[in-house]
């Protein structure tokens, strides 16, 4: 199936909210919106290209995409438009699509304002409204006000965007924010129990903001004390049992309390995600039974749970971890008794992809294996980025191999850690490798890897990947997609036939643990676990600290649906050599 309409996520996330603004506007059936708002969430965080799975016929995969829904996508891909939103916002100004997202104004308030003020431009009107609201003529419109006028002035002056549309902070940026305030508001005498809640313990790769649960019988002197943490810039709301603050780097913590009685009902319902929370309670109406953030209602009687195993048990289901709480499978499988054992940190027995001070590291050999080992690790291998030969020459990299192969033996010979010596190997942009086999066959492994010309069309990008993988010498292919959170997209890679490719080839795959990476992402590694790809996670590590980014690569196994069965170096020495192919030894 050909398009010439092959759109990326983040441009249909952009038509799908804006439909969604019409909808809303115009008062839609409260369903259909609701379909468009779980679908946004579910594309959202998809690494996967809805136009790939559009193609294989696999957009029922998605979570939240029904029948109508994908009507409007082929639409979209094949003409480029969809023919009911153009007549949706056809007398709609379209300045109000570009005040959407400003904290604060909702798509109702956007078309009060853009109909009221005739802001008919969207690429002028969030200036044009500042202008209007400097002049002080906000004030006089029903449901605005002069506090609410000066509100709005403060939130454009500054451009602070409403918490679901500001840049969502590394998961590794939210865990110190939560540390900090987790020390802080144990300090209060007042909080029993404390846990976090939504995308944080979910374990996500970015988290928008925190939520957090405080077992208390008094809340107001644990929002007294709150109220005085150093980090917070504004409070948004202080009500009975909640609180909603900005801090100085622009998160928002949100903090709810709660009896012990209800704190399990608490953490599962704003645990969510919203998708998998949507097909729990269709599961519980289905026993004629009601799921809020207070319990579960039967009949007339509310039933609260302290434990969210009891929750869970009590409408037949087995428990699901955090993390597998996705709105695909899950509940069902919890239903037969049939989710994964999902592995742990305390599984893993070594790793790969590793630097040091030879290419771009910041410690020795001897620290690097020495960190290592104090981990607990049987088998660590080194894999700086290659010598360049054109630089210096064949002679001189194999020089420097020699002399590698030399160190890692001296070391070998007074350890029990098994170390092992491989080079990171760029594969270049016209699809070959950048060390020629002399050298990378005297290795023990080797890591292919993308490190440039990102942007190349999908059809040549997953070439290059190919290419790596039926490399008789590359073992793994790290980083795979080339992902920098926040920074840098996914490059457009037919997935299903480099993965394919992986096991024809019988070549691994990295979930690369760098807090910026995390790739592949997670919805990928279920994919591919699914289809029998081997996958390994390795920290990429550049220093001994950068060790223990290891737990970030395990959320994305977990988040993955990966058992330690699904993840190579979870496996004792002797299997895990046969199974990397590893060479040398």
């Amino acid at each position: 199936m050909s398009s010439t309409y092959m759109l990326k996520n983040p441009e249909l996330v952009h038509i799908l909210k804006q439909m969604l603004a019409a909808m809303e506007v115009k008062d839609y059936n409260k369903f259909r919106i609701r379909a468009y708002q779980n679908a946004i969430a579910s594309i959202e965080s998809l690494s996967t290209s809805v136009y790939t799975l559009w193609q294989q016929g696999r957009l029922s995969e998605i979570p939240g995409v029904g029948g109508g829904l994908t009507q409007v996508f082929k639409e979209l891909f094949t003409t480029g438009e969809v023919l009911e939103f153009n007549r949706l916002k056809a007398d709609l100004p379209a300045g109000m699509f570009a005040l959407i997202g400003i904290r604060g104004i909702g798509s109702k308030k956007a078309f009060k304002l853009a109909s009221a003020f005739a802001l008919d431009d969207e690429s002028t009107a969030v200036e044009e409204i500042k202008k209007i609201a400097e002049a002080g003529k906000i004030r006089d419109l029903p449901g605005f006000g002069e506090r609410s006028e000066a509100e709005l002035l403060a939130v454009i002056t500054e451009m602070k965007l409403h918490k679901k549309e500001k840049e969502r902070s590394l998961f590794v940026v939210a865990e110190q924010v939560a540390k900090r305030l987790e020390y802080y508001l144990r300090l209060c005498p007042e909080v029993s129990a404390l846990e976090f809640l939504g995308s944080y313990r979910r374990r996500e790769a970015t988290v928008g903001d925190l939520d957090i649960a405080i077992v208390t019988a008094k809340p107001d002197e644990v929002f007294d004390h709150f109220e005085k943490y150093e980090e917070i810039e504004d409070v948004l709301v202080k009500g009975e049992k909640k609180m909603s603050v900005n801090l100085t780097n622009n998160m928002q913590i949100d903090i709810r309390t709660v009896s012990h009685e209800e704190l399990g009902s608490m953490m599962q319902y704003f645990t969510g995600s919203k998708a998998h929370n949507i097909v729990l309670r269709t599961h519980a109406l289905e026993q004629d039974k009601s799921l809020s953030e207070y319990g579960i209602k039967h009949g007339k009687s509310l039933k609260t749970f302290s434990r969210e195993e009891d929750l869970y048990s009590y409408l037949g289901l087995s428990y699901i971890e955090p993390e597998l709480r996705q709105g695909k499978d899950e509940v069902v499988l919890a239903q037969k008794k049939a989710l994964p054992e999902l592995v742990n940190l305390e599984d893993i027995k070594g790793e790969l992809h590793v630097h040091t001070n030879f290419s771009d590291g910041a410690n020795t050999l001897e620290e690097m294996v020495h960190a290592a080992d104090a981990l607990g690790y049987e088998y660590f291998g080194v894999a700086d980025h290659a010598p360049s030969v054109s630089n210096r020459g064949l002679k001189e990299v194999m020089n420097i191999t020699n002399t590698h192969i030399k160190s890692v033996e001296h070391i070998n010979s007074s350890t029990n850690l098994k170390v092992l010596l491989g080079y990171e190997v760029n594969i270049l942009a016209n699809g070959s490798i950048s060390l020629p086999d002399e050298s990378l066959s005297k290795l023990n492994f080797a890591i292919g890897s993308i490190h440039t010309a990102f942007d190349q069309d999908r059809d040549t990008i997953t070439q290059r990947l190919i290419n790596a993988i039926e490399h008789p010498l590359i073992n793994i292919i790290g980083h795979p997609s080339g992902r920098l959170l926040n920074e840098r997209p996914a490059c457009d890679v037919n997935w299903t036939a480099v993965f394919k490719s992986a096991i024809e080839h019988d070549k691994v795959i990295e979930i690369n643990a760098q807090p910026n990476r995390l790739d592949l992402a997670d919805d990928l590694v279920r994919e591919a676990c699914a289809m029998g790809v081997k996958i390994m996670i390795n920290t990429d590590a550049h220093s001994t600290a950068g060790l223990n980014f290891m737990r970030y690569g395990v959320y994305v196994a977990r988040r993955g649906w990966c058992s330690k069965e699904k993840i190579l170096n979870t496996l004792p020495l002797k299997e895990f050599l046969r199974e990397l192919n590893i060479r040398n030894i």
